[in-house]
């Protein structure tokens, strides 16, 4: 066999070959046509697919891409509208009835924005809604100031008693604006000064004070608890703000009690909870009204309770939020008003 030049295939390869009594034998090796035969052969004639069929199905892709990409897009641009809307100001847009029978993740992100959107939308009305308030609530002391300075300037002989007058309305508005820094500190659930603490150190230390200014109405006040409740109830949060709330509640108890009937604080606990009851033998709420006593500057009228700005309950209803907690009220049977605090207890 005859060697071969590199990089030259050549056409057909001849070799003798000697058989074992001596014969001879010629083969002869077609190298082109074997090259020939297991060449891979055309792409077209290896799918065995018509040319027509190979459109059909390409075109058929490209319209799949489309409809695919308009379904993803369509509802992104939906949303982008739908946050450039709330960012000019319009808090009614919702997106969740526009995704149809959408059940993926883009209907979930479309539920949450609508769950956001509402959540804004309530804030916002409620700010609107206490800054109405509190502008209608400021202007009766400050045209009772402006009277009372008009009045000493036409009578100068009867000053003192308008100096008293503008005295008693600059301590109005100062309690005023100092309930709505609490109400505002209050409705923060980011409190710096968390801490732990003893709640029910904290509640016995405010019907103590209570008792000693409840002392000139002629009302008792009563405290109730469980043994276990006695022991050591830690409970996270801000303490000063809890004293508040509790106070708040103890307070107005004390102004729907007449002489001689009694405010009872009662502390219960259930499981992870303490419950702190405070029942007042007053005249109690109508029942169309009871949801609407925690908002600012819902008053409840009574010829037992004192001036207020409705302002302590709320206070309270924010506390109780932020520190994972609950409140509410019922009617007390015969008479009365019960209002309801549920504080989560956390172990160190």
């Amino acid at each position: 066999m005859e060697a071969l030049e590199p990089g030259k295939i050549p056409k057909e390869i001849v070799e003798f070959v000697q058989g074992p009594k001596g014969q001879g034998y010629r083969l002869r090796y077609d190298v082109e046509g074997l090259m020939s035969e297991y060449r891979p052969k055309h792409r077209e004639h290896m799918l065995n697919i018509p040319t027509p069929l190979l459109w059909i199905g390409g075109l058929g892709g490209l319209l799949f891409s489309a409809v695919l990409a308009w379904n993803l897009t369509r509802p992104m641009l939906q949303m982008r509208r739908a946050f450039g809307r709330v960012a000019q100001g319009d808090l009614s847009v919702r997106l969740f009835s526009s995704m149809g029978k959408r059940h993926d993740e883009l209907s979930d992100v479309a539920r949450d924005f609508d769950s956001m959107a509402e959540r804004l939308q309530v804030l916002v009305k409620a700010r609107e809604e206490l800054l109405h308030d509190v502008s209608h609530e400021l202007r009766s002391p400050l045209a009772r100031l402006q009277l009372a300075i008009g009045l000493a300037r036409q009578n100068p002989l009867n000053v003192e008693t308008s100096l008293q007058r503008i005295e008693h309305e600059a301590g109005r508005l100062d309690k005023m604006i100092g309930e709505l820094l609490a109400l505002s500190r209050a409705e923060n659930s980011n409190m710096p000064d968390e801490e732990y603490f003893d709640l029910f150190g904290l509640v016995e230390a405010v019907v103590n004070d209570a008792r000693y200014e409840a002392q000139l109405p002629g009302v008792e006040i009563a405290l109730k608890a469980d043994a276990g409740v006695q022991s050591d109830f830690t409970v996270k949060g801000n303490a000063e703000l809890m004293r508040r709330a509790i106070d708040n509640v103890v307070r107005n108890a004390l102004r729907f009690s007449a002489r001689g009937q009694t405010v009872t604080v009662s502390l219960t606990q259930a499981e992870q909870w303490l419950n702190i009851d405070v029942e007042d033998q007053g005249p109690g709420v109508e029942e169309d009204k009871l949801s609407s006593i925690f908002d600012p500057f819902v008053r409840v009228k009574s010829p037992l309770s004192g001036k207020g700005y409705g302002l302590g309950l709320a206070i309270t209803r924010k506390v109780m939020i932020a520190h994972e907690g609950k409140v509410d009220a019922h009617n007390a049977v015969p008479h009365g008003l019960v209002i309801s605090l549920q504080v989560p207890h956390w172990k160190i």
